[in-house]
């Protein structure tokens, strides 16, 4: 704290934690509280009511010069937590309470809340890349094009409380079609037939699904990882062989490095980046190299950011 004026903010989604109504993480306040006492973190706790009074809590704390803001929840409330700290000075802390936890996973930040408090009275500033959508929409981890847009789409439908979207995600992995599909990379083009596009800042998202094991947070480039002719046994096994931060290779899969992505297909795919739909192919996306200062372990990814005046 400086002054009379708290240089640290907490934005509590005590609605995180749960998949499809079930709980995953029963962390309260009182924990919450607990973790931040001991390692010393003297900052506000709040918890908005909704995303817009999140944003505007976290604006209002970039406006009044805090050293961070950190996000107590979910993957959803990192990203919302996130995009109002693109190119700002204060830095982004993650206390994970949701169920995943793809980004604080990319960043080598543990589940154990007590320790990820610790790393953020550490106070290790790092800078990371972040993905843009040609609408302007902000990702973190993997923007999808084809089948696993669809699968992701499903899902969250499931975690709403849509339980029939369930069936229709067995569907969808059961019925999946190969399209041809062609990507223009930088200064390239290829064309490939395809299930399905990732196009990873990070190498998770979903359920923790491992899409693009070698992607990295602090490259200044997207991994774009090509699924090709999988027979849907086959599939069906690499999915489940990469649930939870597993790493699974396959010779079907083709990976490619760039800062900019566009990807056609002759048949309109569905796309989406995160947990957000975006409507259809064609997609444009871009790589901001070093957009956002993360609070991470030492020797994590992303280069050493300065320390907040």
């Amino acid at each position: 704290m400086t002054g009379q004026r708290p240089r640290l903010l907490v934005v509590w989604n005590p609605r995180a934690g749960s998949k499809a109504g079930l709980p995953t993480n029963r962390a309260g306040e009182d924990d919450l509280r607990r973790a931040m006492d001991e390692h010393g973190l003297d900052g506000e706790l709040c918890a908005p009511d909704s995303e817009l009074e999140a944003i505007e809590r976290v604006r209002q704390a970039v406006s009044d010069g805090y050293d961070t803001v950190v996000a107590a929840g979910g993957d959803g409330t990192v990203g919302t937590v996130a995009a109002q700290l693109l190119g700002a000075r204060t830095a982004l802390g993650i206390l994970p309470l949701g169920s995943a936890m793809n980004v604080a996973r990319s960043l080598g930040i543990p589940r154990d809340l007590a320790d990820a408090a610790g790393i953020i009275a550490s106070g290790q500033r790092r800078r990371i890349d972040v993905g843009f959508a040609s609408d302007g929409s902000m990702f973190l981890e993997v923007a999808s094009v084809g089948l696993s847009a669809r699968m992701f789409g499903e899902a969250h439908r499931v975690d709403d409380g849509e339980y029939r979207s369930l069936l229709d995600l067995v569907r969808t992995v059961a019925t999946f079609r190969h399209h041809r599909i062609e990507l223009e990379l930088d200064q390239r083009t290829v064309t490939h037939r395809a299930v399905m596009v990732a196009v990873a800042n990070a190498p998770y998202t979903g359920l923790g699904l491992t899409m693009a094991p070698d992607a990295s947070l602090d490259d200044g480039l997207f991994d774009v990882v090509v699924y090709g002719r999988f027979r849907h046994s086959e599939l069906v096994r690499h999915l489940l062989g990469i649930l939870g931060g597993r790493v699974r290779w396959s010779p079907k899969m083709t990976t490619y490095r760039a800062a900019r992505v566009r990807i056609l297909a002759r048949h309109p795919l569905p796309v989406r980046a995160d947990d957000r739909g975006l409507g259809s192919t064609p997609a444009e996306f871009v790589v901001r190299p070093a957009a956002l200062t993360v609070i991470a372990p030492a020797g994590g990814q992303g280069p050493v950011a300065p320390p907040p005046r």
